[in-house]
């Protein structure tokens, strides 16, 4: 499972798990109770959160509570509020702070993901994302960094997990993609594609890459609340109508009723998003799946609602010869008819090769600077593009006008028109913000 910077391939099977007590439930209501605290309590449950935009309730309860609740005017469905991993592994390498230089250098080295959207032609034009706010929901961003912090909102940055309240990031991946959107032009390290915007950690996941059902439910609500303009969601799991989840020990099952409910509340969170007037882009996956149904697998939450979806590309041997074409679709994307766009995502087809790596997205590390390779990498290329377009209009825009612009400035590649590997095309920034 997953979908983060790595591809897996299908493993054994888990047995059901049984359920213990004092267990994490997500209960999901056709409509919420009126007085649904109070009513949960009387049913032996303590409430952890009420997301009252999806008629859902996040509790803990044990098995007297479950089946006290079933009785419930409204009540549909109770899903454990699993953990689990969101990303797996990503393929990385970092660079020691002290072997960045004083301005940024690395542009012209190792930033060619900037080259491949056209960046630079849209900050010729004056388009940086100024007045845009992008969530990062992930494992948190490095609030120290030099080229992340000029551009961070602590303030309204936040983690919803009790055993990491802060947004620290001790994984790496939230950092990365971060400045993949917005590392600040300030003459050191690297830049993103919209080194204007603000930046706020939305953080739904923890220091090994895992976190809970209800945890990305009110990530993609509490974007909402704080006026987001664009959500970044480079994660994903694999789930299956029967009932399994991949990880990466083997499937876990948890009961069809219960994925069936999950999916169907991340497709109404993330609907409810959109309505609000938001632009969420989520990663494809890794695990170069057919998305027309293969093995029976959706990927969750990019198979799931209205988020714009993004498979990767990237070149193969950047580090010998600059002149590669940098749309090469990778080996790893996953593809299909959900995928809108393509943008870079990076490979590592030459490894072992020397210079390997430089084939991958570079962008900031916690402390510094490096690689890594993933649909990951591309959804926040998107989610740039986006920024660029909504602060060219003004700092608001209606999603779908977004997605229409970013159809229409899209670099057709592969069939004529959409197809299932680069949906309407590699994103192009310069031409995204074009007259």
């Amino acid at each position: 499972m997953l979908a983060g910077c790595t591809w897996l391939s299908p493993t054994g099977l888990v047995g059901p798990q049984s359920v213990g007590i004092g267990e994490d439930y997500i209960l999901a209501f056709h409509k919420l109770p009126k007085d649904v605290e109070s009513t949960i309590e009387a049913c032996g449950g303590t409430v952890r959160a009420i997301l009252k935009e999806i008629d859902a309730a996040l509790v803990t309860g044990d098995g007297d509570f479950l089946a006290a609740v079933e009785g419930v005017q409204g009540f549909d469905v109770a899903i454990p509020d699993a953990s689990i991993e969101w990303i797996l592994g990503a393929e990385r390498i970092e660079l020691s702070p002290e072997h960045i230089g004083s301005d940024e250098t690395y542009f012209d080295l190792y930033q060619w993901s900037m080259l491949a959207i056209d960046a630079p032609g849209a900050w010729d034009a004056g388009y940086t994302g100024a007045g845009v706010r992008v969530a990062i929901l992930d494992t948190g961003i490095d609030p120290d960094h030099p080229d992340l912090e000029p551009n961070l909102n602590e303030a309204l940055s936040v983690s919803f997990m009790p055993y990491e309240p802060d947004i620290e990031d001790y994984d790496g991946h939230g950092t990365h993609m971060s400045g993949i959107v917005a590392a600040a032009d300030n003459g050191e390290g690297a830049i993103g594609v919209a080194p204007n915007a603000e930046l706020v950690a939305v953080k739904v996941m923890d220091g090994t890459g895992s976190g809970s059902f209800g945890w990305l439910l009110e990530g993609i609500l509490y974007s909402v609340s704080i006026d987001a303009d664009v959500v970044n969601m480079s994660l994903g799991a694999y789930m299956s109508h029967n009932g399994y989840v991949r990880t990466s020990s083997g499937d876990v099952y948890y009961g069809a009723s219960a994925i069936a409910g999950f999916v169907n509340l991340v497709r109404k969170t993330i609907n409810f998003a959109v309505q609000r007037g938001v632009f969420l882009a989520a990663s494809a996956g890794n695990d170069a799946q057919d998305g027309t149904g293969d093995s029976g697998w959706m990927h969750v939450p990019s198979d799931v609602g209205g988020a714009v979806v993004t498979s990767a590309t990237g070149p193969l041997g950047w580090a010998y010869s600059h002149d590669v074409d940098l749309d090469r679709f990778t080996f790893y994307s996953d593809y299909g008819p959900q995928i809108d766009f393509a943008a870079p995502g990076g490979t590592y087809e030459i490894y072992p090769q020397p210079g390997w790596w430089e084939d991958m997205v570079f962008s900031c590390f916690p402390g510094g600077y490096g690689w890594g390779a993933g649909t990951s990498q591309a959804t926040p290329h998107v989610c740039d593009v986006a920024a660029l377009i909504i602060g060219k209009n003004g700092g608001e825009m209606d999603p779908a006008h977004v997605l229409r612009d970013l159809r229409q400035s899209a670099d057709d590649l592969g069939k004529p028109g959409g197809d299932v590997y680069y949906g309407y095309g590699r994103i192009n920034a310069a031409q995204a913000v074009a007259p």
